[in-house]
């Protein structure tokens, strides 16, 4: 994987010339932009070899930031920030002279400068990105497993002196949002709250913690298998309220359901729910949420309400329905049905 081609070069301290780094995780994308700054902006003129450049320019400004020699220094650091020239589309740089241009510079830029491209989103068929491959490094960070980021808070809040149980842990990534940003906040938040105590548990997370649309979902879809019709359609008015897009509310609701019925598929195989969290890739405090709820619910009855918000999500998109609209009916359906 390319994150570990990343970490090798940061072990032996060697580093290609050019890397694109681009994906959800803020938070990883920082922490190995900050590693590589350490390691090549060593000393105390270190803010001369470092060059940041932001948005659409022209592309000369890359070459003339890349060609100027490093101070008292091996390496120099040159840092593009959302500039739009790996994407495709109204959001990216549309002018192919430009894009050739960059691909023809890639080809040649000098050994003492680590030019990093920062940005959120790419397009893979370009010709730039292919460039930066043959002659550097591309590195995704895509928002981490759920498990993953439950080993990643027992570890945060070790750093704090702090313990917490898995089951605890797995509830915390369930209540948050997916980013680790946003997770550590949450974390920073409970050893403030809990002080000298030495353990967190569940209910400090219910008591500080702010409740992520993704745990909204969960007490959603318990309100349909429980056929509280009222009680879903408030939580839903809820979740509009605090602004929350209807597409990603539709989105969640679906993936909900997948995974409801994937746990009841595997539960009917003779699968136990710790084995079955593993396979679907969801925390233990998840696997336990979404097996109480496939009792709940019948295969053909989810297959229907899977295949039915695939339905109203392209009617939205082709605006045959009002979103907020599609999203009432598909809960009525579930609740009702």
């Amino acid at each position: 994987m390319s994150v570990d081609i990343l970490k090798k070069d940061l072990k032996n301290n060697e580093f290609k010339n050019i890397y694109l780094f681009y994906g959800q995780e803020e938070f990883l994308k920082k922490y190995y932009l900050d590693s590589i700054e350490k390691a090549i902006l060593e000393n105390d003129l270190s803010q001369l070899n470092k060059i940041v450049l932001e948005g659409k320019f022209e592309i000369s400004k890359i070459e003339e930031a890349c060609e100027t020699l490093p101070v008292f220094s091996e390496k120099k650091l040159v840092l593009v920030k959302n500039s739009g020239l790996f994407k495709s589309g109204k959001n990216g740089v549309k002018k192919q002279s430009t894009k050739d241009e960059l691909t023809t510079y890639l080809e040649n830029v000098p050994s003492y400068t680590v030019l990093v491209f920062y940005e959120e989103e790419i397009d893979k068929r370009l010709k730039t990105v292919g460039t930066v491959k043959k002659n550097g490094l591309v590195v995704e960070f895509s928002y981490q497993k759920p498990m993953e980021l439950v080993k990643w808070v027992t570890k945060a809040l070790k750093s704090h002196k702090k313990e917490i149980s898995v089951e605890d842990a797995s509830y915390l990534v369930e209540v948050c949002e997916q980013g680790m940003t946003e997770i550590l906040n949450e974390v920073n938040k409970l050893v403030m709250f809990v002080g000298d105590r030495p353990k967190v548990c569940a209910q400090d997370i219910k008591k500080v913690c702010t409740k992520s649309v993704k745990s909204r979902i969960f007490d959603l879809t318990d309100a349909v298998a429980e056929k509280n019709l009222d009680n879903a359609l408030k939580l839903l008015n809820d979740m509009i309220i605090l602004k929350e897009p209807i597409p990603k509310i539709l989105f969640m609701i679906t993936r909900q359901l997948r995974h409801v019925l994937e746990m009841k598929l595997l539960s009917r195989e003779g699968m136990n729910v710790k084995d079955a969290c593993a396979k679907i890739g969801i925390t233990p405090y998840a696997g336990r949420k979404v097996f109480s709820q496939s009792k709940r619910f019948s295969v053909d009855k989810l297959k229907e309400g899977i295949k039915e918000a695939f339905e109203l999500d392209l009617a939205i998109k082709t605006g045959r329905i009002n979103d907020k609209i599609a999203t009432e009916l598909l809960i009525n359906k579930l609740a009702n049905g």
